[in-house]
């Protein structure tokens, strides 16, 4: 149950960070910033779908920490965007093994992403795109 939700969320991301590359926009803190806060902002609708109003305010308070890292991309660069992906991650491992709202699936999904996309970033900063 636990390896095909992770390797779909691994092969999005690598489409994801295939498709920024191409663009031209793997590299655009303000891009992967709203990446982040899109990830993030999942965790308080399930939330809000499960009618739990403590997991409600966890993960509301969970988003506004990774929606404040988001508004200043501009400031962490690409490196720290990368590690903030990572970090959520790790967190959605932690929520795994939890009682947590939403799909059984979704924390090995969403880590998988995560991971992977954080990595292909880390990846970007040594590669350059030929003109």
């Amino acid at each position: 149950m636990i390896l095909w939700p992770a390797l779909i969320g691994g092969v999005l991301a690598t489409l994801t960070g295939g498709a920024l590359w191409r663009l031209s926009l793997l590299h655009r803190a303000g891009i992967i910033g709203l990446i982040v806060i899109a990830i993030a902002g999942f965790w308080p609708l399930f939330a809000v779908a499960s009618g739990d109003d403590t997991q409600l305010v966890l993960h509301m308070a969970l988003f506004a920490a990774f929606g404040a890292a988001a508004v200043f991309s501009h400031k962490l660069g690409i490196a720290g965007l990368a590690a903030i992906l990572m970090a959520h991650g790790l967190l959605d491992v932690a929520l795994f093994t939890t009682p947590h709202p939403g799909p059984i699936w979704w924390p090995a999904f969403c880590a998988a992403y995560d991971v992977v996309l954080g990595a292909i970033l880390l990846l970007s900063l040594t590669l350059r795109k030929p003109t």
